[in-house]
């Protein structure tokens, strides 16, 4: 080889070493989407706003709501009360099939259910022994009744109708109890099917409330129905999480209010409550009578200062405000009555779940003027301020997520996505969502999936802003990459439920299509 032909040969290497490392050039696009704000109405998801009775292609009361998007023309959330009799006609002898029904509709409707079982006082029976109402088994008042812990005759002073009320220190009444629990436990278990699509049953439920003590499993009691310890209590709490570790649990509420010394060795059943957990996290709380005078002895004694509970430096009512940080608070309207001192049902519920953030409220049980627990013919179809005060708490109640702003980058194979994620409800999710990015070609087709790393549970309202206020100087940011992603196509993000059941979540702006998904970038991005 010549000398002159060494620096050819030189340029012609460097050449081709350049064009093995040449890179196809960095696209960028930026998404800035149009937010859809409060006052337009709510955002319908599963595990937020509202929930019906019994599941099935119901929507509760529907002007209690004004939607400024929707996911089904169907409630996505379901909530059913059984009492124990109906479920146990004799000792071991269980009829869980009755609810096959609700589990079939969580399949055909995309809805979840809220179990609160099992009730054993005011469930609503059929079933009548000497004169009274009985909500558990008959064999199981028996075995009390020839014991020393008898059960009692009780005419609620509501309804004036006369019931037998366990007694909680009876240990064959935790026995079938208990017994109870497990063998529900295993129906969960069991797969259900409808339209050629098969899941666990326990797929379809969202949370359990523990409903075994107080009226309809509230958990108050008048004191001379009160049990003299908290252990016999715990036992019944412990059994539910035992046999549904991984299902959220939640407690009940009504009974956490009472500070008189009748009611003080209930104390730490009250504090077992507020701090168990099991796989799924720490306890959920319920609370009934959303809309009532909250300026009324009771509530301010169980939602507010006014509850001296403490234990250990904890005060009771604090656990329970500040619960929404850490699992849902569920629960039902009440049906109200003007009153004399001027109060006027449902006006105050804004404010009231501004205080406590709940994550969902039944659309049901209101005053219709008819039927109601009040004196009067008050319906709230009639009173426009009322209707705006649950069209203002369904727009703010739950979750509300948006994203402020997203950058995509693409180049030699990779995919960066950085997205800045706001979420301007009262609460964060509580179920584990998926957020998944998906690319379509020209015919519409899916040809590249990727999940993004961030779990939305852990994107919580910022307290210091007004709720539905979007702060985008406070959003947080979050950057997903891939590699080997196809070269074309049009970029989609969409948020799934990783069991198959609920539909797409809704975020709060426009862009949504017909598929539940957000565009992130045209053809080529």
């Amino acid at each position: 080889m010549g000398k002159s032909t060494l620096p050819v040969l030189l340029f012609l290497s460097l050449v081709s070493a350049c064009a093995l490392i040449r890179r196809e050039p960095v696209t960028a696009t930026t998404v800035v989407p149009e937010i859809i704000t409060v006052e337009q109405g709510a955002i319908q998801n599963a595990g937020a706003g509202t929930e019906i009775w019994q599941g099935g292609p119901g929507d509760g009361v529907t002007n209690l709501i004004r939607y400024a998007v929707r996911v089904s023309d169907y409630s996505v959330n379901s909530m059913i009360r059984p009492g124990w009799d109906a479920f146990e006609t004799e000792k071991g002898v269980y009829h869980f099939e009755k609810m096959d029904k609700l589990f079939e509709y969580g399949i055909r409707y995309g809805q979840k259910v809220n179990l609160a079982c099992f009730v054993t006082s005011c469930a609503g029976t059929k079933q009548k022994i000497d004169d009274a109402f009985c909500c558990y088994p008959a064999y199981v008042h028996e075995a009390m009744q020839k014991s020393d812990q008898k059960d009692k005759k009780n005419t609620l002073w509501l309804s004036k109708v006369t019931h037998w009320e366990p007694n909680f220190e009876n240990d064959v009444f935790f026995e079938r109890y208990d017994a109870l629990l497990e063998a529900f436990a295993a129906y969960l278990e069991k797969p259900v099917t409808f339209g050629g699509k098969t899941v666990p049953r326990k797929k379809l439920v969202r949370c359990i409330e523990l409903r075994h003590f107080g009226y309809w499993g509230e958990g108050a009691y008048h004191k001379h129905l009160q049990p003299s310890n908290s252990a016999c209590l715990i036992r019944f709490a412990d059994a539910y999480a035992r046999h549904f570790p991984g299902i959220r649990l939640v407690v009940p509420t009504n009974g956490m209010g009472y500070n008189s010394p009748a009611h003080n060795p209930l104390l730490d059943y009250h504090f077992h409550l507020l701090t168990m957990r099991n796989q799924a996290g720490l306890a959920g709380i319920f609370r009934d009578n959303w809309g009532c005078d909250e300026t009324e002895g009771f509530y301010q004694r169980l939602f507010h200062a006014a509850n001296l509970y403490e234990k250990d430096g904890v005060k009771l009512f604090e656990l329970l405000r500040d619960r929404w940080q850490f699992a849902p608070l569920v629960g039902e309207p009440g049906r109200w009555g003007p009153k004399k001192n001027g109060f006027q049902p449902y006006w105050g519920l804004y404010e009231q779940v501004s205080y406590l953030r709940p994550s969902m409220i039944r659309n049901c049980n209101v005053s219709e003027g008819r039927h109601t627990t009040n004196p009067t013919d008050y319906s709230i179809h009639d009173d426009p301020k009322a209707l705006d005060a649950f069209h203002r708490a369904y727009a703010v109640i739950g979750f509300r997520y948006l994203f402020t702003e997203a950058r995509v980058k693409r180049g030699d194979g990779s995919l960066e996505i950085g997205i800045d994620w706001l979420n301007i409800g009262f609460t964060p999710t509580y179920d584990a969502w998926r957020i998944r990015y998906f690319i379509e070609d020209e015919a519409g087709k899916e040809i590249w999936a990727g999940d993004s790393t961030l779990d939305l549970r852990a994107v919580l309202p910022d307290v210091t802003a007004p709720p539905g206020v979007v702060m985008a100087e406070k959003a947080r940011t979050h950057v997903d990459r891939f590699d080997k992603v196809p070269k074309t196509g049009r970029l989609f993000i969409r948020i799934v439920d990783p069991d198959g059941i609920s539909p797409n979540m809704a975020l709060s702006i426009k862009g949504r299509t017909a598929k539940g998904a957000y565009p992130l970038g045209e053809a080529g991005f």
